[in-house]
């Protein structure tokens, strides 16, 4: 009987048993950021950020400021997960395959000018105890996903601005324009005083014989007398 006590013993020992996590949650200036947007800027940032990480928005609320977004498999550098003590001695328990993490954020404007983003973060593991069922842990986090998303949103926030829209250029000169301009050119020449031929000059000479009114070549020799009948 004795030795079956000290069996049952030893097999409770080599069950193990599961200790919770002890790391104390992230505080809250680790897990905000002021950032100089107004509010539907900085949803715009925010939501840059979340598919930059390729989450998966499962909920969203733009009139409270509310997204919820599911991210990939985390390991123990972001979360505490608690340990587990065997026979074999105490381990700390490690997320599985199936472990999940959600991160909540949170935006509220700050005056016109400004909003305030919040980020928590969820992290859920199936854990394994020897010789127990795979018992759903919360786990706790460190505050290092959060502070590098809030970076992020800072960084995506500097490149958020509205759009500016260009300025429409001059209309272009309608086709009926240069043609009326085209078209004034020659009324323009035709305008200008012609030199008077050698006609205009021989009648500008009434007292001057019929007989003795020549031509002029181009102004350039005198007036020649008219050959005589035969």
């Amino acid at each position: 009987m004795r030795v079956s006590i000290l069996g049952a013993i030893a097999a409770l020992f080599a069950a193990g048993c599961f200790y919770p996590p002890v790391t104390q949650p992230p505080p809250d200036e680790q897990q905000e950021v002021v950032i100089p947007l107004p509010y539907d800027l900085a949803w715009d940032a925010v939501n840059a950020v979340i598919s930059q990480n390729a989450f998966h928005v499962q909920a969203q609320d733009m009139t409270n400021g509310i997204i919820e977004a599911v991210g990939p498999r985390f390991t123990l550098h972001d979360a505490d997960c608690g340990k587990i003590k065997s026979l074999v001695g105490t381990y700390t328990a490690e997320p599985e395959a199936n472990s999940s993490s959600v991160y909540n954020f949170l935006v509220r404007p700050r005056g016109p000018e400004a909003s305030i983003v919040k980020v928590r973060a969820t992290f859920n593991s199936s854990v394994k105890v020897p010789l127990h069922q795979a018992t759903d842990v919360d786990c706790v986090s460190h505050g290092i996903q959060e502070s590098d998303l809030l970076r992020e949103v800072l960084v995506a926030a500097k490149k958020t601005h509205r759009p500016e829209f260009a300025k429409p250029n001059a209309p272009p000169q309608p086709a009926a324009s240069q043609a009326r301009a085209r078209s004034s050119a020659p009324e323009t020449v035709r305008s200008q005083p012609r030199p008077p031929s050698s006609i205009d000059k021989a009648a500008a000479q009434p007292n001057v014989p019929a007989s003795m009114r020549g031509f002029s070549l181009g102004g350039m020799n005198p007036v020649l007398p008219a050959p005589p009948p035969n």
